[in-house]
């Protein structure tokens, strides 16, 4: 597979950038692109997207909550979460009831069908993710990670001056 680096004259047609800042974030998008593929490929077969996915691993692993919790964990618009649980719904992964306390609003839970499926789909991206990674240590997925957050971090506050 090609790598995304920039070409020797960058810096001269772009004086105002910062070369490896510019080749980390486009390496950065390259590689989230590549790993949604393959994850959206692996679930194809199981009848659940990636982001179906989190939503079953969210409800699973924190309960019972609102479509707007749900949207908060995610990051997503109200409309994405509503399509997301239509479609888990339409497949019996998750039901929406009455809040039992407060009934204007709706609660989401997974089914038993949602857990049987999240456990497939969680065995099946866990022995992807080994693979994918193995060529790291321990100590080196550590840093990554720490890295990857302090990224995270200085991409929200930035995005936070701009909003």
């Amino acid at each position: 597979m090609a790598k995304l680096e920039m070409p020797d004259d960058y810096y001269a047609q772009t004086p105002d950038a910062n070369v490896r800042a510019t080749e980390a974030v486009m390496n950065t998008i390259k590689t989230a692109d590549l790993l949604f593929d393959r994850i959206g490929r692996l679930l194809r077969p199981l009848n659940v997207s990636a982001a179906g996915g989190l939503v079953l691993g969210i409800l699973r692993d924190h309960g019972v909550m609102s479509p707007s919790e749900l949207g908060e964990r995610l990051i997503v618009s109200r409309a994405t979460v509503t399509g997301l649980l239509d479609s888990l719904e339409r497949r019996g992964f998750v039901t929406r009831s009455p809040n039992l306390d407060d009934r204007r609003s709706l609660v989401v839970e997974i089914t038993p069908q949602g857990l049987v499926v999240l456990q497939q789909l969680r065995t099946l991206i866990h022995h992807h993710e080994q693979t994918w990674m193995k060529f790291l240590t321990d100590a080196e997925l550590g840093v990554y990670i720490e890295t990857l957050h302090r990224i995270q971090d200085s991409v929200a506050v930035a995005t936070e001056d701009v909003d």
